[in-house]
C-alpha cells in the first residue's frame, strides 16, 4: 500500500504589513484549514548594515523596539484572522544582513515547509514591473512550491 504524504503539513507565510501580504495571510489560512497545516508567518527584519559598520550594541535593542512597536498591529491582525477560522498561527521574526527572499527560503529548508506563500508585492518602494524583488527573490530560490498572492 503506497505511503501518502501531506506535501502542505508546513506552510510558510511571509509578511511584512502591506496588504498584499495580509491577502497572502488570508490565502495560506484557507490552505491550512484544507490541508490541516502547521502555519508559521515569518517576519524578515532587514538590517541594512552590518557589524563591521556599527557595533550592534549601539543600536541593536532600540532598533529591534521599534520594529516591534511598528510591527505589533498588524502581526496581532494575524492572530486574530487565525483564531477567527479556526487556525493557530505561529509567528517569527527573523533578522539578516543578507536578502530577505534568501533568509525566507532558508527558514522555508530549516522548517520544512511544504509551500510558501507570498504577496506580489511589499513594502518596498522599489518595485519591479510584475512582481515584487521579495516574491521573485523567493520564487528563484525556494526549496518548495511558491504560491504568489495579488
Amino acid at each position: 500500500m503506497k505511503e501518502v504524504t501531506r506535501e502542505f503539513e508546513r506552510i510558510l507565510v511571509a509578511v511584512d504589513g502591506s496588504p498584499q501580504s495580509m491577502r497572502a495571510v488570508d490565502v495560506a489560512i484557507s490552505l491550512a484549514k484544507k490541508y490541516d497545516s502547521v502555519l508559521t508567518a515569518l517576519y524578515v527584519i532587514h538590517i541594512p548594515f552590518g557589524e563591521t559598520l556599527y557595533p550592534r550594541s549601539l543600536w541593536h535593542k532600540d532598533f529591534i523596539n521599534d520594529i516591534k512597536k511598528d510591527t505589533a498591529g498588524w502581526i496581532e491582525e494575524i492572530h486574530k484572522r487565525g483564531r477567527e477560522s479556526g487556525i493557530e498561527i505561529s509567528s517569527k521574526m527573523k533578522e539578516t544582513t543578507e536578502s530577505v527572499p534568501a533568509e525566507i527560503t532558508k527558514y522555508a529548508k530549516e522548517d520544512k515547509a511544504g509551500i510558501i506563500v507570498v504577496g506580489s508585492k511589499g513594502k518596498s518602494g522599489m518595485e519591479k514591473l510584475f512582481l515584487g524583488s521579495v516574491a521573485a527573490g523567493v520564487l528563484a530560490y525556494a526549496p518548495c512550491p511558491v504560491l504568489v498572492v495579488r
